[in-house]
């Protein structure tokens, strides 16, 4: 995954989290999820690299690393 993270700009949009693989519906969605990290700037919503992979982190954690 870390070869991936350099494909990614520093702030990504829902778009950019369907390039990873994520549904349009499921990339809004986590968007709007309460505990997602996101920066709104206007109407667009955003979330710094950074924070999406360390999320994927903590949720690899709750499942036991699977």
């Amino acid at each position: 995954m870390s070869e991936r993270k350099n494909e990614f700009p520093e702030m990504m949009t829902a778009e950019d989290l369907q390039n990873f693989g994520f549904t349009r519906s499921m990339a809004y969605a986590f968007l709007n999820r309460e505990y997602v990290p996101v920066i709104k700037i206007g109407k667009r919503k955003f979330i710094r690299k950074k924070k999406f992979y360390e999320w994927i982190e903590a949720q690899e954690q709750k499942r036991g690393g699977e």
